[in-house]
């Protein structure tokens, strides 16, 4: 079903003339007609308006998939890819902040082995904090590319 059909189904479902529908957006009846038999398309605008007054989205207006298959599969799909988007942008955020706080740590022991007790930093301190954040790193770069993914 394309924009044509979709005009012509939901104003009739709403009992509406093409003469009734052409009065409440300000158009001609003349107009109404090739946007149903699709010789013309309403611009933006008005396309907004004929939603509004057909009581339906913009997506249901111009899909031309069937309204109940688009709920039943777009519906579904969409909220629970919206809810993994936002589990992911979660996590994402929470390895951000681990490594800002691995950092902050290793520099606060850095700054105080230094300065407090003239000491250098021990190597396998500085191995284990680097091995730390680079796999927090490599989880943060898999976590970014299933989110372009999506």
């Amino acid at each position: 079903m394309a924009l044509n059909d979709n005009i012509k189904k939901f104003r009739e479902e709403k009992n509406l003339t093409q003469q009734q529908l052409a009065d409440k957006l300000y158009v001609s009846r003349q107009t109404v007609c090739r946007w149903e038999n699709g010789s013309r398309c309403p611009d933006l605008i008005t396309a907004k308006k004929l939603a509004l007054e057909l009581d339906v989205s913009m997506d249901e207006l111009i899909s031309d998939e069937d309204v109940n298959d688009m709920q039943v599969n777009y519906g579904i799909w969409k909220s629970e890819r919206i809810k993994e988007k936002k589990h992911l942008q979660t996590l994402q955020k929470k390895i951000l902040d681990f490594i800002q706080i691995v950092g902050a740590v290793f520099l606060a022991i850095t700054i105080l082995l230094r300065v407090q007790l003239d000491m250098r930093v021990p190597g396998w301190c500085t191995i284990i904090c680097f091995i730390i954040v680079a796999v927090a790193f490599l989880c943060n770069f898999i976590v970014s590319k299933k989110l372009r993914e999506m």
